[in-house]
């Protein structure tokens, strides 16, 4: 049976009422965007980082692709699936036979056959790789891959062979704050990060991975570095060649020393003059001949001189098929074949796994935790997905059998099973966005970050619970807190699944509980429904020693005593609630693909490509009032009694959203 008839098939499940109970959205917009995809030319989907997020992720992507497929908005300038997330500048530097290894001349330049001369070739350089790419997600799972004991099948392992993990022995990161912004924070903490026999950071400022490392290398940033860098953007395709600008301002160096000065150390002790010599052009102060490598070995770049790159005052260009960058332009204009096993564009999945998970279809599955419904239940009454069970009961509960087990059910018989969790009181949603105020993993405790971010920020620190100059909040639906006894203003208090969250083993009389606790101040924002709250990401969780400084001090900020360390909270963290899921589609050794940076195919894992991501929007949480919004504990958040607040309004207040308050007379 072709394809297209089998989706005829599997959509008899996704009419119009159905579809509208499982996404919420309302029919009317749902049939006009329908018909907007099926009649505006051309036609793209664009999404941001936030639903990559979610365990289904993979399901989402396949079905928007779909949707562009059967209405030929593929490959044409302005059509497309676009994520605007992920770390996949490496591909730009590409590598091709006539070239070279592209950026792999300097990642992975054979250190047994290491090129010391100074005007070698990039592609004379010799390419062998010896390290072996693993997500930190897995260090992020309590340093484990998906192992399962199945009734039916005993003990199986989800994780393919290409994407398994090795137990963490050092972690050595740089430019992140990894362990700030890990799911189950607090777990890793107390139950994973102790395993590891060296922690080592690089970073400009005192993040809360510094002050859990045994080692933190102060680097310089980005106006102060004194060699040569090199960028590119994905989409808008240029790239950029720049060296230095402002002395650094403390006793700090650049990241590469760092890496060169252990290596001159593990000569100095081994005798191994391989060893440093690895970082040769590093201590000659002469990076600028890896870049001329790079370039050398690059289809994209071949030809470009380093040197009149960098005395240039302008960005050049990445020598793409088209400028603006398009993917499968090539594909669809020239009739060249896809990166897939058959050439085409596929919508339906042979993989082995993916039948056995019941993912051969796009198919809707609720999450893994975060329904009131039954956990990852696929939405199906086609007989063409036939997915196994592994015998897990329909009521087991441990986070690992929810997310391998797989019972296909139609949509009525999902909404009859509850959510023990729902049931117990755990009924919202916590999305995690990025802040405008400040980057991914860094400046959360900037003055201006801490005041501007939130509803709370205040430089006189009226209030002297506040941790610093401001703090965190929970964005929550004004009836949903009041139903709860909270109001805008309020400390609150925020508690993920109690089985292993905030961290395993944990105890109402263990000190470090009281640490690990979320407290945050709610806001009522009236545009996020009932059961949805928000809580900006990244902020700086609290340690035991801003904790310490909290309960201490005298102003009482939250700052760590030695090292000055300062948290958005008071206790706890966003990632208190959070736990690490690892989706078992993202782990295939079957998927084939294009190489990241070689005109070559690749089964199983891939860098940033083919592999699992953590997500913390698929947890759900309870919450609890803790304490009255008011100064001291005492009565509302002053901004209440003004009736001007969301959820609060006076009757002024109300007549001036209608656009009552003036009176126009003709």
């Amino acid at each position: 049976m072709p394809i297209f008839q089998l989706y005829q098939v599997h959509l008899q499940d996704y009419d119009l009422d159905t579809v509208h109970q499982v996404n919420r959205s309302p029919k009317d917009l749902i049939v006009r965007w329908a018909r907007d995809c099926g009649t505006i030319k051309p036609a793209a989907i664009h999404n941001g980082e936030g639903v990559c997020h979610y365990f289904h992720m993979t399901s989402m992507g396949r079905a928007a692709a779909l949707v562009m497929m059967l209405t030929g908005n593929i490959g044409k300038f302005g059509t497309g699936c676009h994520t605007w997330s992920g770390n996949y500048k490496v591909g730009i530097w590409q590598a091709a036979p006539w070239s070279g290894a592209g950026a792999s001349v300097y990642l992975g330049e054979d250190p047994w056959n290491l090129n010391l001369t100074t005007d070698a070739h990039g592609k004379e350089i010799k390419y062998r790789k010896y390290y072996y790419g693993e997500e930190p997600g897995y260090w992020n799972h309590g340093d484990n891959a998906l192992i399962v004991n199945t009734p039916k099948y005993g003990r199986k392992v989800f994780t393919g062979k290409t994407h398994m993990p090795s137990p963490s022995k050092v972690r050595w990161v740089v430019n992140v704050n990894i362990l700030n912004n890990s799911k189950h924070h607090y777990d890793m903490v107390k139950n994973v990060d102790p395993n590891i026999e060296m922690l080592v950071t690089q970073d400009i400022e005192m993040t809360s991975d510094v002050n859990h490392a045994d080692v933190a290398f102060a680097v310089n940033s980005w106006m102060e570095f004194t060699y040569p860098e090199m960028t590119a953007t994905v989409s808008n395709p240029w790239i950029q060649i720049w060296k230095g600008g402002i002395r650094p301002l403390y006793d700090t160096r650049n990241d590469a020393d760092t890496f060169a000065g252990v290596s001159a150390k593990l000569k100095e002790l081994t005798g191994e003059a391989r060893m440093a010599d690895t970082y040769r052009f590093v201590y000659q102060n002469r990076m600028d001949i890896y870049v001329q490598r790079i370039l050398d070995a690059s289809t994209t770049f071949y030809g470009y001189s380093a040197d009149v790159m960098l005395k240039s005052e302008k960005g050049w260009m990445v020598m793409c098929r088209t400028y603006p960058r398009h993917p499968l332009w090539e594909e669809t204009n020239e009739s060249k074949p896809h990166w897939t096993r058959s050439g085409r564009l596929e919508s339906y999945r042979i993989e082995p796994e993916a039948i056995e998970y019941g993912e051969n279809f796009i198919v809707h599955r609720e999450g893994p935790e975060c329904t009131p419904y039954l956990p990852n239940a696929i939405m199906s009454t086609n007989p063409y997905i036939r997915p196994d069970d592994y015998g897990i009961p329909i009521t087991a509960q441990h986070h690992d059998d929810k997310t391998v087990r797989n019972i296909k059910l139609p949509w009525q018989e999902i909404k009859r099973h509850p959510n023990p969790l729902w049931e117990k009181g755990y009924q919202f949603y916590c999305v995690t966005p990025k802040t405008r105020h400040r980057v991914h993993s860094q400046w959360s405790v900037n003055d201006w970050v801490q005041i501007y971010e939130s509803n709370f920020g205040d430089p006189y620190r009226m209030d002297k619970r506040t941790p610093g100059v401001g703090e965190h909040q929970l964005h929550i639906n004004p009836q949903a807190a009041k139903d709860r006894g909270i109001n805008d203003g309020d400390y609150c208090f925020v508690d993920g699944n109690p089985v292993d969250r905030p961290y395993r083993g944990w105890k109402p009389s263990d000190p470090f509980y009281k640490v690990a606790r979320l407290m945050i101040r709610a806001k009522y924002n009236p545009s996020y429904p009932y059961h949805v709250t928000m809580a900006k990401h990244a902020p700086y969780v609290s340690t035991a020693k801003s904790v310490k400084g909290h309960e201490t001090r005298p102003d009482g900020r939250a700052i760590a005593v030695d090292t000055g360390y300062q948290s958005n909270f008071r206790y706890g963290a966003q990632q208190s609630f959070t736990r690490n899921w690892l989706m078992p589609m993202h782990q295939t050794d079957s998927l084939p693909g294009k190489h990241t940076i070689a005109w070559k195919f690749k089964w199983g894992y891939a860098i940033d490509h083919h592999g699992i991501n953590t997500v913390p929007k698929e947890c759900l949480i309870r919450i609890t009032k803790a304490e009255d919004g008011g100064i001291g504990a005492r009565g509302p958040w002053e901004p209440v009694r003004t009736g001007f607040t969301p959820g609060q309004e006076n009757e002024f207040m109300i007549k001036w959203l209608k656009g009552e308050h003036i009176k126009i007379k003709v």
